[in-house]
C-alpha cells in the first residue's frame, strides 16, 4: 500500500472550522491521519509548506463534450445556444471528437483543483459515441460521474431509430461497467420533458433505478418551468435525482425536491448570461437545503470552480443587499460568507451526489481527494486568512498539487501522465472539424421541430 505524508500545509478540512497547520497521512486511496507534526515511518513525504490544503472541488454539472467548441457561446442566449449547439454543432461530433473533448475537459478540471465532475453527457449519437465517452472517463484520472444522456440529436442517418434503442444501448454500457474497479461511475441524464413522452421519461428513470444509477436533469428553466411538478405527479421524484438550475421552479416544487431527498445544483455564470434568471441559492438555503455548484459549459467560459464560487457569492450578496438599498439605507452586514461559498463547491457538491461519506471534506477514512494551492504569488502578498484567500484571491494557476483517490495527478504545478502536446493537436483538429458545415446541418426531424417550438414560443425579440 502506498503511503504518502502531505506535510506542512495550512489545512482547511471543511469538516469544521479547525483551519490550521497540519500533516495528512494518506494510505492507499484514503486519509489515515490528520494532525500536527505526524511522525510516520516509511512514507513518501510531500512538502506542502507554504500551501493551502483543502478537499478537491466537486463540480456537479458540466458538459465536457463541449470543450471542443470552446468559447463559441460567448454572446449567446439560451435560445441561441439550443439552436446553434444542440441543433447544430452536436450533429457533427464523431466518436473521436467526443473522446478528446471530454478528456481535455476533465483534465482542465483536474488542473484547476476539481477532483469530481458530474458530466452530463448528452452527445450519445451512437454506441461508438458512448464508448468514446467511457474511454475518456477512464483515461482522465479524475473522479467522474458520467451521466448517459438519452437526448435525441437530430441526425440525417440516426444510429438509434427509437427511444427504446437508446435505452438498450444504455443497458449495454451499464453491463460493461458493472463491477469494474475505478473511480468512474455511470449515471443517467434525463431528456427535457418537452422532447419525450411521459412514458419515455418514466423509462429513463426506471432504467436508472433498475441499475442503481444516479439521475440528473435540467429543471425549472422557462422551457420546462414545471418539470419537478410533473415528476411529482407521476410519483417519480426521489433522493437519487440531482436537479440542475431550477430558476423558475416554484417554492412548492423546491419543497418537493427537499422532501424527496433530492438536491439542486446552481450554475451561476450560465444562468446569469443565458436568461435563466438569478441563481436560487437563497431560496434553497431558506428551505434548509445545501446548494451545490456546477460549471456547465466551456463552450462559453473557463472550467474552474473559483469563478463560480465568486459569482455565486457576490450575486447572492447583491440580491440580499438590494431591498435595503432600495429603502435608501446601507446594509450593516453582508451575507453569505466566504466559508459558505467554499461549502457550495466542496461538501455541498458531495452531498448533492450522495457521496459526502467519501468526498467533499478531509477526514480520517474518507477518500484522499486533496488539493494544495501555492501562495507565493503576488495575489497572496501579504497572505489573507485561508478561506478568504481560497475563495477571493486564488487563481486556477495557483493550484500546485492535486491528488485523487490517493494518486498524485498534479505536482509542482504540472499535470502528470498525459501528453498535452498530442492532446492539443487532437483537439485543434476536432475544433476545425466541428467548425466546418456538413451534410448533417441540413438534417431536420421531430427533435428540431419540438425544441424549436418549445423555445420559440417564449422567445421575445428585445428590439421589439
Amino acid at each position: 500500500m502506498t503511503r504518502r505524508l502531505l506535510k506542512g500545509g495550512l489545512v482547511v478540512t471543511m469538516a469544521g472550522d479547525d483551519d490550521g497547520p497540519a500533516d495528512i497521512l494518506v494510505e492507499g486511496d484514503r486519509i489515515a491521519a490528520i494532525g500536527r507534526d505526524l511522525d510516520v515511518a516509511e512514507a513518501e513525504v510531500v512538502d506542502l509548506a507554504g500551501h493551502l490544503v483543502l478537499p478537491g472541488f466537486v463540480d456537479t454539472h458540466r458538459h465536457c463534450w463541449q470543450t471542443g467548441i470552446r468559447g463559441v457561446a460567448a454572446d449567446w442566449s439560451l435560445h441561441e445556444y439550443v439552436r446553434h449547439i444542440r441543433m447544430g454543432y452536436a450533429r457533427r461530433y464523431r466518436p473521436r471528437d467526443v473522446h478528446v473533448s471530454i478528456l481535455v475537459g476533465l483534465l482542465e478540471a483536474l488542473d484547476s483543483g476539481v477532483t469530481t465532475v458530474a458530466d452530463f453527457c448528452h452527445i450519445i449519437n451512437s454506441p461508438a459515441h458512448a464508448d468514446a465517452a467511457v474511454a475518456a472517463m477512464a483515461d482522465a484520472g479524475i473522479r467522474t460521474q458520467l451521466y448517459y444522456g438519452f437526448y435525441d440529436v437530430p441526425l440525417a442517418r440516426p444510429a438509434f431509430a427509437a427511444h427504446a434503442d437508446r435505452v438498450r444501448d444504455a443497458e449495454r454500457v451499464a453491463g460493461r461497467l458493472a463491477g469494474q474497479a475505478g473511480i468512474g461511475r455511470l449515471g443517467v441524464a434525463l431528456t427535457e420533458a418537452k422532447l419525450v413522452t411521459p412514458a419515455e421519461t418514466r423509462a429513463e428513470i426506471e432504467f436508472a433505478r433498475a441499475h442503481g444509477l444516479p439521475i440528473t436533469a435540467h429543471m425549472g428553466t422557462l422551457s420546462t418551468p414545471d418539470g419537478v411538478a410533473q415528476l411529482g405527479r407521476a410519483g417519480l421524484l426521489g433522493p437519487d435525482i440531482l436537479h440542475v438550475h431550477c430558476n423558475f421552479t416554484s417554492d412548492e416544487e423546491l419543497v418537493q425536491i427537499r422532501d424527496s431527498g433530492g438536491a439542486v445544483c446552481c450554475t451561476p455564470e450560465t444562468e446569469l448570461q443565458m436568461g435563466m434568471g438569478f441563481p436560487i441559492l437563497d431560496r434553497l438555503l431558506r428551505l434548509g437545503m445545501a446548494p451545490a455548484l456546477g460549471i456547465d459549459i466551456v463552450s462559453d467560459y473557463a472550467g474552474d470552480m473559483f469563478t463560480q464560487m465568486r459569482m455565486a457569492l457576490q450575486v447572492e450578496r447583491a440580491l440580499r443587499n438590494e431591498p435595503v438599498l432600495r429603502a435608501g439605507k446601507m446594509p450593516a452586514t453582508i451575507s453569505p460568507g466566504v466559508r459558505d461559498a467554499l461549502a457550495f463547491a466542496t461538501i455541498n457538491g458531495a452531498r448533492a451526489l450522495r457521496r459526502a461519506h467519501e468526498i467533499g471534506s478531509l477526514a480520517v477514512g474518507k477518500q484522499a481527494d486533496i488539493i494544495a494551492i501555492a501562495t507565493d504569488g503576488l495575489n497572496f502578498m501579504p497572505p489573507a486568512a485561508p478561506v478568504p484567500a481560497i475563495v477571493l484571491q486564488t487563481r486556477p494557476g495557483d493550484v500546485a498539487f492535486v491528488m485523487v483517490a490517493g494518486s498524485v495527478v498534479k505536482r509542482d504545478g504540472r499535470l502528470l501522465g498525459h501528453d498535452l502536446a498530442r492532446l492539443r493537436a487532437e483537439i485543434l483538429a476536432t475544433q476545425a472539424h466541428l467548425a466546418t458545415p456538413s451534410d448533417e446541418d441540413a438534417a431536420g426531424g421531430a427533435t428540431v421541430q419540438a425544441y424549436a417550438a418549445a423555445i420559440g414560443e417564449i422567445v421575445v425579440d428585445k428590439a421589439g
